[in-house]
């Protein structure tokens, strides 16, 4: 997207004083992209028209049989009127807006299947710790997750970025007052989740070349195996990245693949991008910082898409 076209939707939405009542702009157009990144999603999107079905009547079709008021905007505005959407996002807020979002989606629908959220969640099933100072032995009970937080990096690939926070997840002290021992511990998952999302957290003074020499190093296919030790029965472990809430300035963006290209969505606009490679491009000459991923199994997004 050009530069003039990112100065007139950034005119279009102006911050609200964060003393008003008033939606803050900046972050209702923060929740517009997250909203925009999750339907671009298979996995949420089959899903979440699934719901709308269920409880839909006849009474909401107009008729020429098209939806009096569309399924999204109809989510949109559960949103709005559930959230908190009246002061600023504090930085690298937006991942804190999104589990607050996952968290309300069960609210949304009554029906008596997984909730939308459920597409999210990554459940650490974690083995024993055994102390090899004072041999303390530690169980730990399931934990569930929406995402993996990592800071802004580069010099490093991607993938080898994930296993250095693997190996950073698995050391934790020991329980036991007075030995604290960093001692190995194996998280481990036995069931794949449908998405698999990614935070990046920025510092916000970043040089242009930091920013740079992060986005460069992302990658568009990670394999969940090399963060997680994965005990499952399924042999499609890779995820493919379908869509991203990005910052720019106090503004937010969406960035997804569709239709075999890379399309940009900023406010009320959007624009075709091309390859990877230009979204690089596009990245460097704006100064964009991604600060959500989102990742859909390759094997599960591919049967949503054939079935379809």
């Amino acid at each position: 997207m050009e530069s003039s076209k990112v100065q007139e939707v950034e005119e279009t939405y102006q911050k609200v004083d964060p003393e008003s009542e008033e939606p803050n702009a900046a972050r209702v157009l923060a929740l517009d992209m997250i909203l925009k990144s999750l339907l671009k999603i298979s996995a949420f999107l089959s899903d979440f028209l699934l719901e709308f079905c269920q409880e839909t009547t006849h009474h909401s079709f107009t008729e020429d049989g098209e939806y009096a008021v569309p399924p999204s905007t109809q989510l949109r505005d559960f949103l709005l009127n559930n959230l908190n959407v009246t002061h600023p996002l504090e930085a690298n807020g937006v991942f804190d807006f999104l589990v607050t979002i996952l968290d309300l989606l069960p609210l949304w629908r009554s029906v008596e299947e997984e909730p939308l959220s459920s597409k999210f969640e990554v459940y650490h099933q974690v083995a024993k710790k055994i102390c090899n100072r004072c041999k303390l032995v530690t169980e730990y009970p399931v934990e569930r997750s929406y995402c993996l937080i990592v800071s802004a990096f580069k010099d490093f690939a991607f993938e080898n970025i994930l296993k250095v926070i693997r190996i950073a997840l698995m050391m934790m002290p020991c329980d036991k007052e007075g030995c604290g021992k960093q001692t190995y511990v194996e998280r481990v998952i036995s069931k794949l989740p449908p998405v698999f999302t990614i935070a990046v957290e920025w510092e916000k003074n970043e040089t242009d070349e930091d920013i740079f020499a992060t986005n460069s190093v992302l990658s568009t296919e990670i394999d969940i195996s090399e963060i997680f030790k994965y005990e499952g029965d399924s042999l499609f472990t890779k995820y493919r990245l379908v869509s991203m809430v990005c910052w720019h300035g106090d503004q937010y963006s969406c960035i997804a693949y569709e239709n075999r290209s890379w399309v940009i969505h900023f406010g009320i606009q959007n624009e075709v991008i091309g390859d990877w490679n230009r979204v690089l491009s596009i990245f460097a000459e704006l100064k964009i910082r991604p600060e959500i991923l989102f990742f859909e199994n390759v094997m599960g997004r591919d049967q949503i898409v054939s079935g379809n």
